[in-house]
Order: structure tokens, then C-alpha cells, then sequence
């Protein structure tokens, strides 16, 4: 896992930082893993709008990438980094405003992943494979309507625990259970502006 890490960063061309933190390179984005993991694990629902956003940026920069890919696959025209800007600022507009709207994306994601983990023969290619991916996005996106705050601690925990890495079933069950625990009488706050009270 670290060695995979290691090699990303140096693909992004961030092999520089070798030259300044030596043979101990590894170790630090080790460390940097651990810290980025916790914080998903331990703070996430608490300031569920600081990661919500940065989550929709970082997803809406990779989609502006993806769509520019294919509008304009051979080059030219708009700048990809425009298309990278526009998206992920508009990812983090969306994430941080419509949050039932993104627990509809998490529960679907969810019930995606646990079924293609549960029942691989459903979601392998093929004629059914279409038909197995949306009836699991929709029921795990109306799930997710119902109880968008249990969705995103469950994958804020599972993100954290994936990042951690060394024990990853508990991890991601005290995720869960210490967000939960500590955010009892906390509920998800309602899409869109908050209006004024009318007065009689």
C-alpha cells in the first residue's frame, strides 16, 4: 500500500519532496495517511460541512476531468484545468448545500459496493449488470434520503479506516459507532437557506 502511494505521488511529479525528507519518504505519507484517516474517523460528522465540501470538490474536479475527456478527447479547445476548476467548485457548491441529495449519492454508492462484494455474479459485465447497479442505487438512494446522516458517517468511517489501513474492520465499526455516539442530538441540516420566522 505504501509503496503504491509512493508511486502516485511520484507520477504526479511530486517526487521532489523525496530530496527533502530523504529515505524517510514513505514513513511521512505513512504518517500523513494515518492523520488524513483519524480526522475522517473522529471528526468527520462534527464538521460534516468542512468534509462534505472538500469531498465535493475533490469528486467534482475529477468528473470536470472525466468530462472533459470526452466532449474534447484529442486536445485543444477549453483548458482541461477549467474544466477541473468549474466542476469542483460546483462539487463543493452541491455537497455543502443539497446534503439529503448527497446522502441519496452515498446510500447508493453504499448498497452498490456491499452488493457487488455480497453477490459478484449480479455485478460482473453482462445483460443484468446495467439492471443490478440501478436497483441498488435506487434502493440504497432512497435509504439514503431516509437517513443521510448515518450514510455519510458510515463512509466517512470507511474512507478513514481504507486510510488507516492497519486494522480496517474495527476501525471502521469505532468510526461508526463514536460518530454516532457523539452526534446523537445532532441531525442533518435542511437543504437550501434558512428562512426567517413570520410574524403575526
Amino acid at each position: 500500500m505504501i509503496r503504491e502511494l509512493v508511486l502516485l505521488v511520484e507520477r504526479l511529479n511530486l517526487s521532489g519532496t523525496q530530496n527533502i525528507m530523504g529515505n524517510q519518504f514513505p514513513e511521512m505519507l505513512a504518517l500523513l495517511s494515518i492523520v488524513f484517516g483519524g480526522s475522517f474517523l473522529l471528526f468527520a460528522w462534527k464538521h460534516h460541512a468542512y468534509f462534505l465540501g472538500v469531498t465535493g470538490f475533490l469528486v467534482g474536479g475529477w468528473a470536470g476531468l472525466m468530462l472533459k475527456s470526452h466532449l474534447q478527447p484529442a486536445g485543444g479547445g477549453v483548458t482541461p484545468m477549467l474544466y477541473l476548476a468549474t466542476c469542483a467548485v460546483g462539487g463543493a457548491f452541491i455537497a455543502t448545500c443539497w446534503r439529503r441529495f448527497v446522502g441519496i449519492l452515498l446510500g447508493g454508492f453504499t448498497v452498490a459496493i456491499l452488493g457487488s462484494v455480497i453477490f459478484p455474479s449480479y455485478f460482473r459485465p453482462g445483460d443484468h449488470t446495467l439492471s443490478a447497479i440501478s436497483m441498488a442505487f435506487l434502493l440504497g438512494g432512497g435509504l439514503g434520503a431516509i437517513f443521510p446522516k448515518f450514510f455519510f458517517v458510515f463512509n466517512s468511517s470507511l474512507i478513514g479506516a481504507v486510510f488507516v489501513t492497519c486494522i480496517f474492520l474495527p476501525l471502521l465499526l469505532f468510526g461508526v459507532m463514536y460518530q454516532l455516539t457523539t452526534s446523537q442530538h445532532e441531525p442533518i441540516a435542511d437543504d437550501g437557506p434558512v428562512r426567517a420566522p413570520v410574524r403575526a
